[in-house]
């Protein structure tokens, strides 16, 4: 009888264990912000524990079309949680703005001591004979990759030579765009993608010296550190809506706490730290 009502008391325990862990996707982007937000959560909500993966949003929606298990998907655009609703495997109206992200042209210190200080260059800084390697986001999957493309192309250093959706760029931006502006008086030019914006900016870090990268993670410590940056203005680029969702059959007591929790004061001090733009909130 006792090792029954044991059995018993443990099995109670694992299901509130799994009840109270929040299971979460996230784009790549909201690598610090997202984290610090859900320390912060966890303090306030003793027992409860968020667990975050963060990838590309292309490739987590992908994966979450394939049956992922995950209570909230964090996407960089606000097309792909659209399209897991319309599929039926997100909760019906939880499809939410959460900020609204920022580019920034990041340069490595090195570049800066040799006259290439993106704060003053802005965009021309790429023109220079001396960037031959640029880290950009892939935009096959990487809305910020996407962002980055449309930077490029609004200030005349791509054009477009083939009309292709992004999902189908398989084979490099150069296959679809004329980078001639890029290239020329070099003797080479090249992009290296990463496969989320935050491994293109370790790519900056360390590779390339120079990338195109999410304000958010610009911010960090280590980037802070280690170079500077031009921030590109809102309509210069592919506008970056990024939308939660609840996945569907997941809309558990804890889930919808964390959920509305990222729309109050708290996170939002947070997410404003990292550079991210609010919900209805506009550049002073």
């Amino acid at each position: 009888m006792l090792r029954f009502l044991s059995l018993c008391l443990l099995l109670i325990g694992v299901g509130l264990a799994q009840t109270n862990t929040i299971r979460v996707v996230a784009a790549a982007d909201l690598q610090y912000a997202l984290a610090e937000i859900a320390r912060d959560f966890e303090r306030q909500n003793p027992g409860t524990r968020v667990e975050i993966n963060f990838g590309s949003t292309g490739k987590l929606y992908t994966q979450l079309m394939q049956g992922l298990p995950a209570d909230i998907y964090f996407s960089a655009d606000e097309v792909f949680p659209t399209l897991l609703e319309q599929a039926g495997r997100a909760e019906p109206g939880t499809v939410k703005l959460y900020a609204v992200g920022r580019m920034v042209i990041w340069a490595s210190n090195s570049l800066v001591q040799q006259g290439l200080d993106p704060r003053k260059l802005g965009p021309r800084i790429l023109l220079d004979q001396r960037i031959t390697r640029v880290a950009v986001a892939n935009p096959v999957h990487a809305p910020y990759g996407r962002a980055g493309v449309t930077l490029l192309e609004r200030f005349g250093l791509l054009r477009q030579t083939q009309s292709v959706k992004w999902e189908e760029m398989t084979a490099g931006i150069p296959a679809y765009y004329d980078t001639g502006p890029l290239r020329r008086g070099k003797p080479s030019f090249e992009f290296v993608y990463g496969e989320n914006i935050s491994q293109t900016a370790q790519l900056a870090l360390t590779s390339t010296n120079i990338g195109l990268i999410a304000l958010s993670i610009a911010r960090s410590e280590a980037m802070e550190r280690a170079g500077v940056f031009w921030l590109a203005p809102l309509s210069s680029h592919l506008r970056l809506n990024q939308t939660y969702v609840i996945m569907r059959g997941q809309d558990r007591p804890a889930v919808r706490r964390f959920y509305d929790y990222i729309a109050t004061p708290e996170a939002h001090r947070v997410l404003r730290k990292y550079g991210f733009l609010l919900p209805g909130e506009k550049l002073e």
